[in-house]
């Protein structure tokens, strides 16, 4: 699994978008293939309702556009805990959305913060698009040139639910 690339991802960025504008998403990119992971209601009208199934959906965003976007790059270890955390069955809410979702994933996986607070605690891709420009400004990043892997990125593994 070496060259796993795991990428977050907002089309909105900032508050000149609304409270509730946007999405948010993941990607995992390896061997030039880049697959797509977003956390859907059953309600949405671009889904079918999958009743008890996860809410995670592959595939959605591959024509969307992303305002902000951060890469890392995933060890054996830790590609193996995305997929792993792929197959769990998770409900969206409004408490768990798709900047939410993508947020956490990415602390469980790589373990940076890329904070997705609004308002009232509520996690939204605006927010989530701030700071991923935010850490963007310091630490840039991209498909080809991903955030290098910590020394022992195995080590601060640990059990998340989403």
């Amino acid at each position: 699994m070496a060259g796993m690339i795991l990428g977050i991802h907002s089309n909105v960025a900032g508050d000149e978008h609304g409270f509730t504008a946007g999405h948010a998403w993941l990607t995992i990119t390896e061997k030039g293939k880049t697959t797509f992971y977003g956390l859907w209601p059953d309600a949405h009208p671009n889904t079918v309702d999958n009743g008890d199934d996860s809410d995670i959906r592959v595939g959605m965003e591959a024509g969307d556009k992303a305002a902000a976007s951060r890469y890392y790059k995933l060890s054996d270890a830790q590609a193996d805990h995305f997929n792993a955390l792929m197959t769990a069955n998770v409900a969206w809410r409004y408490t768990n959305n798709c900047s939410s979702w993508a947020s956490e994933i990415v602390w469980a996986v790589v373990r940076e913060d890329v904070d997705a607070d609004d308002y009232l605690g509520i996690e939204t891709p605006r927010e989530l698009g701030r700071n991923i420009l935010l850490l963007e400004q310091k630490d840039p990043t991209s498909i080809h040139a991903p955030k290098a892997l910590r020394k022992n990125p195995a080590s601060s593994l640990g059990s998340s639910s989403s």
